[in-house]
């Protein structure tokens, strides 16, 4: 792993435009002096996403999303902040090797960690080539297994090669190849590709296997799936977890997904079902690598789209993962639909589109059915209503679902289908709804608090923007009004909690850097404090007599803290103390009065 100085980030920016970069995501239109365009981090019709070529950030005024061309990237890409230097370094042709440093860890551990997975990436990538290469000659023979199988499952040469479909074709080769290659006997088991036994025999995990290379956002190859040519078991063997691959946090050919420009993903349970449908044309097909859907994969998915189909196998096993993975994807703000096939001869999307073709499969895509509909289908199965204990026990059922849902036209327009079906009236299945409901709400009240709040809200929103106002002439480069915000305002003279993480990470900032020589926003790391910061450059205050700003904002501060003053000995002159003090109090409750009139003019 190699390590670069800061003085690469600057480079990177400066050889990175952020409209260049932005505009190969999203299509920008020339806005005044922005650029517009659709907002990549959530669904819009009407643009609120904006980019300054003049401050080089953007802004989503709909999601609040910003930052600079680093941050887009690590969003967009889903890579960490070094691996998005890399990325935005090799798309401007930056010479990397000018600006690695010897390492700077006292952790002899962590830096030996990060050069294993290096070692780990370029290990995959050579085991990889070598598997695909395999599967080719195979298929040059006149005749062999794994040619027949890909013969019958109608992978053609296009397909092989773009998702590197291999072969492994015995149990030394492979590890001669890589040791061959430079790799150390320790660095090339860690891959869990090669094992190696009680008796020191070497063997390939993956003999006689079909394999799937299994690739991150970034194309980088982090593991290997293999599936058996026959009917024996285990029919699939993976990779183990290791420094470079967890499953649980990466989906299978979501690195072909991503670059679509789609409206949803269709999730289903394995390689072939993803590779079926990428075949044929549905490319926002992903597969989640054989395990429960987990939250960090919802999150992945959120990064993309916000709507998402689920097609897993139509068995008991695939309808229970269906389940589960609902519940995740929609505690995450995603809006899922499950897909039904229409037929019974068929468990699973690959069997399907071989069997019935791809235009049919579209029809079952097309026709998706609601979280809602979904469980109540299942419970239908479930139980048989057909005499009346059961078909009270299963309406019953049915208002408990029907009661989670918040959306009270939805709500309604499902408990009228369900009425409609069992020929019955709405109002007893509304009534068993709210009476779950307001079981859920109990005895709380209701209180209309719009027009209690609104002032407070004004004078919130008033206040918050006086004091981004002070961040803003922080970062205008102007030493002397630098140094009259940091000799007049204190951390503790912030209010909005967010201004005061921004003003604190500046005073930290200051102690190591000369903030107007750096790039702030590459500094940050937290996504909150980025968007805040980002929102602050948006204040354009080039056109503005700064000085007179810096009085108006100083002016307010004083005033802030002097009506706080003023209410504290309002609030204590109440109270039962001695006349004494409430002649001190009053002489300063004379002052403070004087020093706000004064302040007013």
């Amino acid at each position: 792993m190699a390590y670069y100085s800061e003085d690469l980030i600057e480079e990177v920016i400066s050889q990175n435009d952020i409209v260049d970069v932005i505009s190969e995501y999203v299509p920008l239109k020339k806005s005044g002096r922005n650029f517009v365009g659709l907002c990549p981090f959530h669904r819009e019709k009407t643009p609120s996403f904006s980019v300054s070529m003049d401050k080089q950030i953007y802004k989503c005024f709909g999601c609040s999303e910003g930052g600079n061309v680093i941050s887009f990237i690590m969003k967009l890409e889903n890579l960490d902040f070094w691996d998005s230097v890399e990325f935005l370094a090799e798309r401007a042709h930056i010479d990397l090797q000018r600006y690695e440093v010897k390492s700077s860890f006292s952790n002899k551990a962590q830096e030996e960690r990060k050069n294993l997975k290096d070692t780990l990436f370029k290990i995959n990538r050579e085991v990889g080539i070598y598997y695909h290469n395999n599967l080719i000659e195979e298929l040059n023979t006149k005749s062999s297994r794994v040619k027949e199988y890909i013969e019958k499952r109608k992978f053609d040469i296009n397909t092989i090669k773009k998702f590197g479909i291999g072969y492994a074709t015995g149990r030394i080769p492979l590890y001669d190849h890589l040791i061959k290659l430079g790799f150390k006997e320790d660095e090339i088991l860690k891959t869990g590709i090669i094992l190696k036994n009680d008796k020191g025999k070497i063997y390939d995990r993956f003999f006689g296997r079909l394999i799937f290379p299994i690739f991150d956002v970034r194309d980088r190859i982090i593991a290997f799936g293999g599936r058996v040519l026959d009917t024996s078991l285990p029919k699939y063997v993976n990779s183990p977890e290791n420094e470079i691959y967890f499953k649980g946090k990466n989906l299978y050919c979501l690195n072909f997904a991503k670059r679509e420009k789609i409206d949803n993903i269709i999730m289903v349970e394995g390689y072939m079902d993803a590779i079926a449908l990428q075949k044929s044309g549905f490319t926002n097909a992903v597969a989640s690598l054989g395990t429960a859907l987990t939250e960090n994969q919802a999150r992945l998915i959120k990064k993309y789209t916000d709507n998402v189909i689920i097609a897993y196998d139509q068995d008991g096993a695939g309808q229970e993962a269906t389940l589960r993975g609902l519940d995740i994807l929609v505690s995450k703000g995603l809006k899922v639909k499950v897909l039904r096939l229409d037929r019974d001869d068929v468990k699973d999307p690959d069997e399907y589109i071989n069997k019935y073709g791809k235009e049919r499969f579209k029809n079952c895509i097309d026709n998706s059915i609601s979280l809602v509909e979904f469980k109540i289908s299942k419970l239908k199965k479930e139980i048989n209503s057909d005499d009346i204990d059961s078909k009270i026990m299963f309406l019953t059922e049915v208002a408990n679902i029907l009661a989670k849902i918040d959306n009270t036209i939805e709500r309604d327009v499902y408990i009228d289908k369900i009425a409609k079906e069992y020929n019955m009236a709405t109002t007893p299945i509304l009534n068993e709804v709210e009476k779950r409901i307001k079981k859920v709400q109990g005895n709380q009240v209701v209180v209309d608090v719009q027009s209690i709040n609104r002032k407070m809200r004004l004078v919130t929103n008033i206040r918050k923007r006086q004091e981004q106002y002070i961040i803003a002439l922080l970062l205008s480069k102007d030493k002397k009004i630098q140094n009259e915000i940091f000799g007049k305002i204190s951390l503790d003279d912030i209010i909005d909690e967010k201004v005061k993480s921004v003003y604190s990470f500046i005073l930290e900032l200051k102690d190591n850097y000369d903030i107007n020589k750096i790039d702030i926003l590459s500094k940050v790391k937290n996504e909150e404090m980025m968007n805040e910061l980002t929102d602050i450059m948006y204040l354009d205050i080039s056109s503005v007599d700064r000085n007179k700003l810096l009085n108006d904002v100083l002016n307010n501060k004083l005033k802030e803290k002097l009506y706080l003053r003023r209410d504290e000995i309002f609030k204590r002159l109440d109270e039962d103390i001695s006349k004494d003090e409430q002649e001190v109090l009053q002489l300063e409750l004379n002052q403070i009065i004087l020093e706000i009139s004064k302040l007013k003019k």
